[in-house]
């Protein structure tokens, strides 16, 4: 795994979406995984975004391919079910 993401720029529309969804977003899990796009955009690496978010570099990396594969509404579905208990 590479630690700078190359050949991912965001589209100026695509930048857009995600900054205002960003904004409107009230999710903190959600909120970071959308700052991590941007972060990773403006060409910080992914060990840097990471630390900023207090996860793994992997964990990074999986949003992005999350984001690569099915966009932003697979990038902020969160799917984790938890312990049912």
């Amino acid at each position: 795994m590479a630690d700078v993401v190359t050949g991912f720029p965001l589209a100026t529309l695509g930048r857009k979406k995600v900054e205002k969804r960003r904004r409107q977003e009230k999710d903190v899990r959600v909120h970071n995984r959308l700052s991590a796009l941007l972060w990773v955009d403006q060409g910080l690496a992914l060990a840097q975004v990471a630390q900023l978010l207090g996860v793994c570099p992997r964990t990074v990396h999986n949003w992005l391919e999350l984001y690569q594969r099915g966009g932003l509404e697979r990038l902020c579905a969160l799917e984790y079910q938890g312990d049912p208990g």
